[in-house]
């Protein structure tokens, strides 16, 4: 891309991947004449600390914590003798951070992992890292197409997240992002936005515009549906898409509820240390953490091990794996005068099949719920992106089970970077699903007149409003229901009439709950197992004339029932949830949402309120209101 590029007529588009294990960023221009493809999106190769790699881990060390560094190190920069943090970006999601906390998780990743400083938030946490990512990527542009062309070109960003993140944590990604960019002090053009796209998403993107271009439908014709398997280094999402479009533009809708698992490839690492354990004993765990955790020397070489099993035919080849341990002696899997471990063929095996397995089952239950859903399978190729999709082991074993069930089994080249690419191209040409299919019931908590042969009297009360008539409050309202069909255009319209003293309505604003479920089976009361609080919407009826709504004096005092209609926008294309709230036909200028005590204020704040003081014009790019 050469430095031409007019900020009044052209954009950079830049795709974040910030992983559970690593964290990878890519880069394409509106710039040129012709029509942009996937191989007009660069990945940054070069990261400090390490060789050419489309990634850097998603590890930190804080510079306060280390004595042998100035500053902070993240990435391939950290030593394992170093004290750091990482898998961080899950403790945006402590749903998601709780499924994956217990002790052995540890060996594998270090005594950081899922861990936070305690001065630290979640999102601050996970801001200090990407600031040296954005930092990082800044310099790198900088010098690829000058910094003057940088700071006068509009950015768009384009994080990817989960498709299973919570829409707190969406919301919180967006704030860490932000975070970030203003920690950097960086230059950004005023115009630059961020935005949010599911990682399933970003990866049809790349898998399916590759083999299509041209309107070529040679692998993939519309109406074809595609399962996108994105295997990870801690999980595995799977999601299922049917074809709508090819030309002009490619169009694609989720066909099911994608399902995920924790079955990431450093998983096997974690069976091989465990191997490891009960190979070699006191030899080796008497072994400074240093030595056997991550970033040492025996993990980089089993990482190499991991790579290259599956690709010979051979079983009787050994894997070498380096590890000097003084008081070991030589056997069958261990050389003492070399100093490394002998992996063969069946312990590797063994590592990678509990793995595998669980891998084969979460494909077989897409199928399942096709099955169920449509009456027959459609799917009719798999795609592996990610990392640990480019196992040579894995793709084996995964093509013989697809072709056990007529599917075609596809690992596109660069399968660790197709996300982080198809992030960008989507931003580029504005590519998203028609429609996805909401993975939550959401809805309200309401109250009704107590029946005594549905409710419980621990929900009971006297409502003032009809003359102390009794009352049960608890009883769920789902709106919008798990397995739903969610566009652009979804809007979940909630009206309801809160009766309210009208001293309390004056003094405060009233807030209301909005609950999710992941339940199958939506719940039916509040207190039921599953249900849990999303959200809490503050309304202010400080501009509201209360004399428009019906009134009545009980207990003394004066009540008002004060209507109101709530909206909330499922298919925002910033990539969370919109509100709005409007009382007689007017919109309530004040409407706030709360993520569990979280204002979601700074994530929708504009850019011309985030100056950095005493850097002028270094600017936090905006959240997308369109």
């Amino acid at each position: 891309m050469e430095g031409t590029i007019s900020s009044s007529l052209h954009k950079l588009i830049i795709g974040v991947d910030f992983g559970t294990t690593a964290t990878g960023i890519s880069w394409v221009s509106t710039a040129g004449a012709h029509v942009k493809v996937l191989d007009d999106v660069h990945c940054i190769m070069n990261w400090p600390g390490g060789n050419n790699s489309c990634k850097t881990p998603s590890r930190l060390a804080y510079a306060n914590n280390n004595e042998s560094i100035n500053a902070n190190a993240f990435g391939f920069e950290v030593k394992s003798y170093m004290e750091s943090f990482a898998w961080m970006k899950l403790l945006l999601d402590p749903e998601q951070a709780t499924k994956f906390d217990d002790p052995s998780l540890t060996k594998s990743e270090g005594d950081g992992v899922l861990k936070r400083p305690i001065n630290k938030t979640p999102v601050e946490l996970c801001a200090d890292y990407l600031t040296e990512v954005i930092q990082h990527a800044y310099a790198y542009l900088s010098r690829t197409i000058t910094a003057e062309v940088l700071e006068a070109t509009p950015i768009d960003f384009w994080f990817t997240v989960p498709a299973v993140w919570s829409d707190k944590a969406k919301a919180d990604t967006l704030r860490a992002a932000r975070y970030a960019a203003k920690q950097a002090k960086l230059r950004w053009h005023p115009d630059s936005q961020l935005f949010l796209i599911r990682e399933p998403e970003a990866a049809a993107v790349a898998t399916v515009s590759a083999l299509t271009q041209g309107g070529s439908q040679q692998h993939i014709k519309v109406g074809d549906s595609i399962l996108i398997c994105d295997c990870g280094g801690g999980t595995v999402d799977i999601t299922t898409y049917v074809i709508d479009s090819i030309t002009p533009k490619l169009a694609f809708k989720e066909l099911l509820v994608g399902t995920g698992g924790k079955c990431g490839s450093t998983y096997i690492d974690r069976q091989f240390l465990e191997w490891m354990e009960d190979m070699f004993g006191p030899h080796f765990t008497s072994l400074p953490p240093a030595k056997r955790g991550p970033a040492s020397a025996l993990m980089k070489s089993f990482e190499t091990a991991k790579l290259d099993f599956g690709m010979s035919t051979d079983i009787k080849k050994y894997y070498e794996v380096d590890c000097f341990m003084e008081e070991a002696h030589k056997s069958h899997w261990y050389d003492d005068s070399e100093w490394f471990v002998k992996l063969h063929y069946g312990d590797l095996k063994s590592m990678f099949d509990p793995v595998v397995d669980k891998i084969i089952a979460l494909l077989q239950s897409q199928l399942d719920a096709e099955r169920r859903q449509a009456g027959q399978v459609t799917i009719k190729t798999v795609f592996l992106v990610g990392g640990f999709g480019e196992s040579a082991y894995l793709n084996a074993v995964l093509h013989k089970w697809c072709t056990e069930h007529k599917i075609i089994l596809m690992c596109p080249p660069k399968a660790q970077s197709a996300i982080v690419r198809g992030a960008a191209l989507s931003g580029l040409h504005n590519i998203q699903p028609t429609s996805r299919r909401s993975r939550l019931h959401y809805g309200w908590s309401c109250s009704e007149a107590f029946d005594p042969m549905r409710h419980d009297e621990r929900d009971a009360y006297l409502d003032p409003w009809y003359n102390n008539g009794k009352r049960a409050t608890g009883n769920m309202c789902w709106e919008l229901s798990k397995g739903d069909l969610v566009d652009e255009t979804t809007k979940v319209d909630f009206g309801f009439a809160e009766p309210v003293y009208e001293d309390f309505v004056k003094s405060g604003s009233f807030n209301l709950d909005l609950y999710c479920s992941s339940e199958d089976d939506a719940p039916h009361y509040l207190r039921n197992y599953g249900v849990h609080k999303l959200a809490s919407i503050s309304l202010n009826y400080g501009i509201v004339d209360l004399t428009c709504f019906e009134s009545k004096v009980a207990n003394g005092r004066r009540m008002r029932r004060i209507c109101a209609e709530v909206a909330v926008h499922f298919g925002h294309r910033r990539g969370v949830l919109v509100f709005t709230a409007v009382v007689n036909g007017k919109e309530i200028g004040a409407t706030e949402v709360n993520f569990n005590g979280q204002s979601t204020t700074d994530v929708t704040e504009s850019m011309s309120n985030m100056d950095i003081g005493s850097n002028a014009g270094a600017l936090t790019p905006s959240c997308a209101q369109q």
